[in-house]
């Protein structure tokens, strides 16, 4: 009795997931839901080269954040 109840739990857990990735639009065939794991994306975009310059803060910087503001802390 144990097993059907574990079993039937799954079973729905399955079915419900599956229709929230079809929901949400995600190409997630049914049986991919019963592989212990998924496959990654595939990206064929490159990775820029050189790296990203961040810069440098000097001097004061404004906070954006309403709460840091609110909290005295963008002064």
């Amino acid at each position: 009795m144990v097993a059907l109840g574990v079993g039937t739990f799954w079973a729905g857990y399955t079915l419900a997931t599956w229709g929230y990735c079809l929901i949400r639009g995600y190409n997630v065939p049914f049986t991919a839901l019963f592989h212990s794991t998924w496959p990654g994306t595939q990206v064929s975009q490159q990775a820029p080269t050189g790296g990203h310059k961040l810069g440098t803060i000097t001097g004061h910087a404004n906070v954006t954040n309403p709460a840091q503001i609110a909290a005295g802390l963008g002064q």
